[in-house]
C-alpha cells in the first residue's frame, strides 16, 4: 500500500487523500454516528413507554390500596329508586316490575349502550348491582336492555 502511495504522483495523492477522508466521514456518519442517534432516540420512546405504563400501574396499586368509599344507602323501595335514577338518566323504562323491597325487573327499549353500561356503573356505585342484563342490539346502533336490579345486602328498605 506504501509502495503504491508512494508510487503517485502529488496530485494523485491530493485526491486519494481526499477520496479516503470522504470515505471516513460517510463510514462515521453512516456506520456510527447516525444509528447511535436512531438507538438514543428509540431508547427516549422506550423509557417514555415504560415511565407512563409505570405510572399507570402505580395509580391502579394506589387504588387497590386505598380504602373503598362507603356506599350510599338509599331509602325507599328499589324500584322507586332505579326509576329515580333512569330519569335522571335520561332513560325511558318501559316496565319497572318489583320483586320485593331489594329486587326489580326492567326493561328500556331503547338505549345507547355506553349511555346504559354507565348507568349501570353509577347504580352499583349507589348499592345496587345486577343479577341479570340481556342487552339485544338494534340496527340503529342503540341496544334494548332487560335487567334484574338488586339491592346489595338485600336489606328491605335500607336507609
Amino acid at each position: 500500500m506504501t509502495t503504491w502511495y508512494g508510487g503517485l504522483t502529488p496530485r494523485e495523492r491530493l485526491l486519494v487523500s481526499i477520496a479516503g477522508t470522504l470515505a471516513a466521514l460517510l463510514f462515521l456518519i453512516y456506520g456510527i454516528v447516525l444509528p447511535l442517534g436512531r438507538a438514543h432516540d428509540a431508547a427516549h420512546v422506550r423509557h417514555r413507554a415504560a415511565v407512563e405504563s409505570s405510572g399507570r400501574l402505580l395509580s391502579q396499586l394506589a387504588a387497590l390500596e386505598a380504602p373503598a368509599p362507603a356506599r350510599a344507602q338509599l331509602a325507599g323501595p328499589i324500584a322507586q329508586v332505579v326509576t329515580t335514577s333512569a330519569d335522571t338518566a335520561g332513560f325511558v323504562l318501559q316496565s319497572n316490575q318489583p320483586r320485593g323491597d331489594d329486587r326489580t325487573v326492567i326493561s328500556i327499549p331503547t338505549a345507547r349502550p355506553s349511555a346504559a353500561l354507565a348507568w349501570i356503573d353509577r347504580l352499583a356505585e349507589q348499592g345496587i348491582v345486577l343479577d341479570n342484563l340481556t342487552m339485544t342490539p338494534a340496527a340503529d346502533g342503540s341496544v334494548a336492555l332487560n335487567a334484574t336490579l338488586r339491592r346489595v345486602g338485600g336489606a328491605a328498605g335500607a336507609q
